[in-house]
């Protein structure tokens, strides 16, 4: 009896052994499956996680993607755009004139068809200065105080950009200037060199051109697009003009096209110049100076680099022709004035 009763309190014992180490067995079964579990959520998790750099490359497309969704996206790219339409215009003349530069202009034919279209570039020229840029920096002025301050200004700089031009061509053309009569190559390299004159107007004509571009859409994208169509209109008699301008310094029309064409990188230029400005009135400081000092170099072109080669006509008819082409450069660039307003 003595021994059933000292077993009882044994068994009971190792039951409640066996019980507990169950317990803790199936606990710690439970507890390394949630831990296993929480390890490979938690990997799960890293490896779904892109890296710190791919974080980066995907945060700097969102932001691009914001960038042209907002309204400040939506003026750099119609101003870029706009600036690049107005660049192209360079290309117009190489679809209408089918003049080569070179044995074609050698001919008495061709000569007079260059004269002419230098008679149009003249007009064209003559008209883009006083009926477009001019106009448009005396616009500037606000006061009634100031504008006669403004526009002696003004002229100082349309002088200013005379005697530019005429410095830069003493300096590019002035070689062996003690002969009494220069060769043929020196004539053909000062042809160039005032081709050369030509390209460097007309990329601070498109600088200017961009500077309007942005300018005007900043302030709205209606004026934005009046502006260009503006801007794009007189282009294109004008582009006529500086390409036979190339064409009578040598180059054919292919490189005369592409040179124009480089000339719209500047526009670009002063697109972007004037969306970092941030501001209408910062545009319109600029151009304050560049549009006068541009319309000297114009004008330098046109009356002495340009108009000797027609004094030389000795043909009644050929003169009364390129007379009347004249005043076609300056009714055209008259007319889309008057469109453009």
């Amino acid at each position: 009896m003595k021994a059933e009763g000292c077993q009882r309190p044994i068994w009971a014992v190792s039951a409640l052994f066996i019980i507990v180490t169950l317990l803790m067995l199936t606990s710690e079964v439970v507890l390394g499956q949630k831990m296993t579990q929480t390890a490979m959520a938690h990997a799960t998790a890293t490896a779904a996680r892109p890296a710190p750099k791919l974080t980066d490359d995907l945060q700097g497309l969102q932001a691009i993607a914001d960038f042209l969704a907002s309204e400040h996206g939506h003026v750099w790219l119609l101003s870029l755009a706009g600036s690049v339409v107005v660049g192209l215009s360079g290309i117009f003349p190489l679809l209408i004139i089918p003049i080569e530069a070179g044995a074609a202009l050698k001919t008495e034919a061709g000569r007079q068809k260059l004269k002419r279209l230098l008679s149009f570039a003249i007009g064209g020229l003559l008209g883009d200065v006083f009926l477009h840029l001019l106009p448009e920096a005396w616009a500037e002025s606000d006061s009634s105080a100031s504008k006669e301050k403004h526009y002696m200004t003004q002229g100082l700089w349309v002088i200013t950009g005379l005697l530019a031009f005429l410095l830069l061509e003493k300096i590019f053309s002035d070689q062996d200037g003690h002969e009494d009569s220069p060769s043929h190559s020196d004539l053909n390299f000062n042809c160039t060199t005032r081709g050369y004159l030509n390209l460097l107007a007309n990329c601070i004509d498109n600088f200017t051109h961009g500077l309007a571009v942005a300018g005007s859409f900043l302030v709205s994208k209606k004026v934005g697009f009046l502006t260009t169509f503006a801007i794009l209109l007189h282009e294109i008699p004008h582009e006529v003009g500086d390409f036979a301008i190339l064409l009578r310094a040598g180059f054919d029309r292919w490189s005369a096209a592409r040179l124009q064409l480089s000339t719209a990188l500047v526009g670009v230029l002063g697109a972007c110049f004037a969306l970092c400005a941030q501001s209408p009135k910062g545009t319109e400081n600029a151009t304050s100076w560049i549009l006068p000092f541009t319309s000297g170099g114009f004008l330098y072109i046109a009356l002495v680099n340009v108009v000797p080669d027609l004094l030389e006509e000795s043909s009644l008819r050929h003169s009364i022709l390129q007379t009347l082409l004249i005043f076609c450069g300056v009714a055209v660039m008259a007319l889309l004035s008057t469109i453009a307003l």
